[in-house]
């Protein structure tokens, strides 16, 4: 028999969809989220109820904890009293002083000094092994696998303490602040003001130490400069006993006596010289006459002075007289006399003044030989007092030298001293902000802990929701169908409640042909009547799924029953060769039928039987062949098609799953409309487009897709296209589908 020549099919109900993108499957529509999301609104308050709940108990069980701050500010000291005559004013510490200052704050000895200062190792807080155990404890100790009471340990006591101390440099400053967080408000203020306390001190220590340690070495350099200054002084005196050089203001006696001398020849000569000039002057005012009595020797002479006054009293009174007097008269006579007397005592007096100024050039000049010939004497004597000199001057320098380290470090003592005293208590910190005792704990903050939580728990819950919508795997509604594969939507199959005495969904067919379930098989009856295959109508359907158990088989043999109890002469053939179902579906037994059908064991009339609740005609699968794949594709498969069509106006397929077999794809080829059954909300996305792909490769033909299954009541928050108008339908027999 010939094969039937096949016509591209155009739609399910001549409806046309474009085409799918190559990534189609994978793409999300926002707002298909947002109903997804509003759709798991039961979802949504059940977790924000969790965690409220989970929010509260915490908040109920959480101990209170209190944090509070003390600062400190960096800086040095001025005005001190060992720095107040400095010319520089003390440096700024820079970022690295200021960090390592932290670290000393944050320092194990100090926590340990703070640790003892305050007697924490008696509180259960920060000493673990003052806490009462646990339940796991209480069970180590009564097996024995821990003491009842574990011994303190310091160290563990230290790293509770600093875990619960924050130190840190406020930005843009020199404050470093203290931050303590503890159980007890009073411990939680006392711990930080008495570290910052502590760091001031052991500041105040460390300064006194390193004043002490330089006092100390101070002294004993000291010591030792003592002796030796007094061995080198010792030594320059006996020198200077020995060599006869003495001090004299600040000079030896010779070195006196040759300046003494230097000065006194000096003075000699210039007296000499002096004397000299003063002669020659006199002799030569003598040689001229009169003149000498201009001489400033003659004139400083008393006895001069007073008989020149008496001769210019004369020479006035001869003056006086001679305008009333001649020159004979007695009196004029007389004072003339007087007046010649005066000037031969004059003249007199002044061969006097030169003999002395004689004498006294000769004393003068005899003088300065005589300090030459003393002063030739001492500058023999000093040639050996200079070698005596040089060995004294290095014995005077190293005196020296010693005198000035011994001065150097004595000022220095006096000044580590002082500074130790005046700066006892200075430190390059200061407390600019002492912790108070808090009133409220800093941890929980039980309003703003429930606003967050509250917060948190909307984000939370919403986002539960989203991500649940987001990676669900299954299609919803049917545009998601018609937009991510580009095939026909052919509707949706309600999932039916479980009732005693139901078992499979064909029989609800019979039993309420009315109800939701059949309407939509018919749905689904009236997209393959309208099915056209080039210029005739569709009648051989096949319907399959992408996996196992989405109800593939139900829907087969509810369709068959919906199209025979509309008047259609139906058959219904079963060509799952593996693992067949449909006798189930239908409520009968397993017979012969399509396998020993294609291998001529048996005739039509031996393989064709009338099914119990419809006038629906079925061939069940029969007897199991080795290669179903190869049987169903054989020429036979398609004369037993071509046979049924004389007989039959619609021929309905139930095939094994595509993505399980071949079989799909081979009888997809030869038939004219392929159903695919995909269960709603469940089967993935990918899995579906990946079924759609090999159908597609086989037939030319288009797929329509059916959900089965649905939740009517989930599916209304989720379709736009007017199906959520459906009543609910609660009171249907159990679905058993494959």
């Amino acid at each position: 028999m010939t094969d039937t020549p096949i016509s591209p099919v155009v739609s399910f109900g001549d409806r046309r969809r474009a085409a799918p993108d190559e990534n189609a499957v994978g793409d999300i529509s926002p707002w298909e989220v947002l109903r997804g999301v509003w759709a798991r609104k039961e979802i949504i308050a059940c977790t924000f109820v969790a965690f409220m709940a989970v929010a509260i108990f915490w908040l109920m069980t959480v101990v209170p904890t209190y944090t509070v701050e003390t600062r400190i500010m960096l800086s040095p000291r001025a005005g001190e009293i060992s720095t107040f005559d400095a010319d520089s004013t003390p440096s700024l510490p820079d970022n690295e002083t200021l960090q390592s200052e932290i670290q000393v704050l944050t320092s194990r000895p100090l926590a340990a000094r703070l640790i003892t200062d305050l007697g924490l190792a008696a509180h259960p807080e920060f000493n673990p092994a003052l806490r009462a155990p646990g339940f796991l404890g209480r069970i180590a100790v009564a097996f024995g696998l821990r003491d009842r009471q574990q011994p303190t340990d310091i160290e563990e006591i230290t790293d509770v303490v600093l875990s619960r101390l924050e130190v840190f440099q406020k930005i843009n400053s020199r404050v470093i602040a203290i931050v303590f967080t503890s159980a007890d408000p009073r411990m939680a203020a006392i711990v930080p003001n008495r570290l910052a306390e502590l760091y001031i001190a052991q500041q105040v220590e460390q300064k006194a130490g390193v004043n002490s340690e330089a006092a100390r070495w101070l002294a004993s350099q000291i010591a030792e400069l003592r002796v030796k200054v007094q061995a080198s002084e010792a030594a320059v005196e006996a020198f200077r006993a020995k060599s006869g050089l003495f001090l004299t203001n600040g000079s030896t006696l010779p070195q006196q006596q040759l300046t003494d001398l230097n000065s006194q020849l000096s003075v000699a000569e210039a007296d000499r010289a002096a004397a000299q000039a003063k002669l020659s002057n006199a002799r030569s005012l003598l040689a001229s006459g009169n003149a000498v009595n201009s001489a400033a020797e003659v004139l400083q002479s008393p006895l001069i002075q007073n008989l020149r006054q008496q001769e210019v009293a004369l020479r006035a009174q001869i003056a006086q007289m001679s305008e009333t007097l001649l020159p004979t008269h007695p009196r004029m006579q007389e004072s003339q006399a007087n007046l010649d007397d005066l000037g031969r005592q004059i003249e007199k007096e002044v061969h006097k003044v030169i003999d002395a100024l004689e004498n006294e050039a000769r004393v003068a000049g005899a003088r300065v030989n005589s300090l030459r010939d003393s002063l030739n004497r001492l500058q023999r004597r000093m040639g050996e007092v200079n070698q005596d000199e040089v060995k004294l001057r290095a014995l005077q320098r190293d005196a020296d030298t010693n005198r000035s380290l011994l001065e150097s470090f004595l000022r220095r003592y006096e000044e580590a001293n002082a500074r130790a005293e005046a700066d006892s208590k200075a430190a390059n910190a200061r407390i600019v902000s002492r912790a108070q005792q808090p009133s409220e704990p800093t941890f929980p903050r039980t309003g703003a802990a429930l606003t967050l939580a509250t917060i948190a728990g909307l984000i939370f819950s919403f986002l539960v929701a989203f991500l649940l919508e987001a990676f669900s795997r299954g299609f919803r509604a049917g545009d998601q169908i018609e937009r991510a594969t580009g095939m026909p939507f052919l509707g949706l199959v309600p999932e039916l409640e479980t009732q005693k005495g139901s078992v499979y969904p064909a029989l609800d067919i019979v039993r309420d042909p009315a109800g939701l379930y059949a309407e939509a098989i018919r749905a689904l009856q009236g997209h393959v009547l309208l099915a056209r295959v080039g210029d005739r109508r569709a009648r051989t359907v096949l319907v399959t799924s992408a996996i196992a158990g989405e109800g593939k088989t139900a829907t087969a043999a509810s369709l068959a029953r919906v199209f025979a109890m509309g008047g259609y002469r139906t058959v219904i053939i079963d060509a799952d060769l593996r693992d067949p179902s449909l006798h189930e579906a239908l409520g009968a037994r397993r017979q012969p039928g399509l396998a020993d059908l294609l291998v001529g064991r048996a005739a039509f009339q031996h393989v064709i039987r009338q099914d119990n609740a419809s006038y629906a005609h079925v061939i069940q699968a029969g007897t199991p062949v080795p290669n179903p794949t190869a049987a169903l594709a054989s020429s036979q498969m398609l004369w037993v098609l071509n046979a049924l069509q004389q007989t039959y106006d619609y021929i309905i397929i139930d095939s094994p799953a595509a993505m399980a077999t071949a079989d799909a794809q081979v009888l997809a080829k030869i038939t004219d409309v392929t159903v695919l059954v995909v269960k709603w909300s469940s089967t993935n996305r990918r899995i579906v487009a990946r079924a759609l792909k090999l159908l597609s490769a086989a037939s030319s033909r288009r797929v329509g897709l059916l959900l089965t299954r649905v939740n009517l009541k989930r599916y209304r928050r989720y379709a736009t296209d007017g199906l959520n108008e459906y009543p609910p339908h609660t009171s249907r027999p159990a679905i058993a589908a494959r």
